[in-house]
């Protein structure tokens, strides 16, 4: 299987070992309760993963990471549309998977995974994360990942934006130097605003993994912050041990919601800033309960609307060979009642 599978199951495996046993059995608190469907809402043609979803006028348009076998295996952009956000279809109308963004043969973004799209302008913005090889057990425990853009007019198809990624690996021992994954960007005003996990565990020291951030005026050139926004280290959660996977969202009442990963469940943290400081409410909101994310519920996509939270987020079954990758969802009342 591609590197998603195999980095991923890694990064569970790894990551979870500090993860108390009884955070399994605590019950969600207050009144931050996501409601889940059952069963998964979209599976791709083979697997479903890291999504991002956008509103559209009456059509939601989601971008996830896909699985393709052609001549090679590789990892892809696809997408699909809705109009509830339950019932799914391929973007082109077709029996097929949609790829929205193709990976890059002997290039930096060979592979392709965990995307944050954004309406700008007259078309989308797709910002993703980019690799060249595959993680190996034997070998580095993290894909070194950088970040690229990709555009579109028609919602449908992207293209690079240039050939080289827009915010690529720190220098030894910077908080990124391993990896940069999962970005999430939000445009206030003129300026583009980016959190994204950085990865710096091999080869560095102190190790790190939490969420860093950029800013940039134009959304091409960025600027690196030196402090980071936020990680597992700063708060005493069983659930979190290392916070991951960010999804931020601004709601109607003006805080930004920065929906997060911990080791195999999703919370939330807010703020008035989008750089924090982040408040982390204390439980999940989120935890695996089905056979089909056995292993792990993490990767939030949020939107905020119509006086709901509503959720697509991954679901992990890593329970045989290799690891199934499904997009499941799952809302809660707005405002919450912290």
């Amino acid at each position: 299987m591609a590197c998603m599978k195999n980095s991923l199951i890694i990064l569970l495996c790894f990551l979870a070992v500090s993860c108390k046993e009884d955070a399994e059995n605590d019950d969600l608190a207050g009144t931050i309760q996501f409601v889940k469907r059952e069963t998964p809402v979209w599976q791709g043609q083979w697997t479903a993963a890291d999504p991002s979803v956008i509103r559209d006028g009456d059509t939601l348009r989601l971008y996830y990471s896909s699985y393709i076998l052609d001549t090679n295996e590789k990892l892809v952009i696809a997408g699909a549309k809705s109009v509830d956000g339950i019932h799914w279809i391929p973007a082109k109308n077709n029996s097929g998977e949609s790829i929205a963004l193709d990976a890059n043969p002997g290039q930096w973004d060979n592979h392709l995974e965990a995307i944050s799209v954004i309406q700008d302008g007259d078309g989308l913005s797709m910002y993703y994360c980019g690799y060249a090889v595959e993680a190996d057990v034997g070998g580095t425990i993290v894909a070194k990942g950088q970040i690229g853009l990709a555009r579109s007019t028609d919602k449908i198809n992207f293209v690079r934006n240039a050939a080289t990624p827009i915010l690529s690996l720190g220098s030894a021992n910077q908080r990124d130097a391993n990896a940069l994954f999962s970005p999430t960007v939000i445009k206030e005003g003129d300026t583009y605003y980016m959190l994204y996990v950085g990865y710096c565990i091999e080869n560095c020291s102190p190790a790190f993994i939490g969420i860093l951030g950029a800013t940039s005026t134009d959304g091409i050139n960025w600027q690196k912050r030196q402090e980071p926004v936020i990680a597992g280290v700063d708060f005493d959660l069983s659930w979190a041990k290392v916070i991951k996977e960010p999804a931020i969202v601004k709601g109607p009442d003006n805080m930004y919601y920065l929906f997060i990963s911990g080791d195999e469940t999703i919370g939330v943290a807010r703020s008035k800033d989008i750089f924090g400081p982040y408040e982390v409410f204390p439980q999940p909101v989120l935890k695996k309960e089905y056979s089909w994310e056995s292993t792990a519920s993490i990767a939030p996509a949020v939107l905020i609307e119509n006086g709901k939270a509503r959720m697509w987020y991954m679901g992990v079954d890593a329970s045989d060979t290799g690891a199934d990758f499904v997009i499941g969802y799952g809302e809660a009342d707005f405002p919450f009642n912290w």
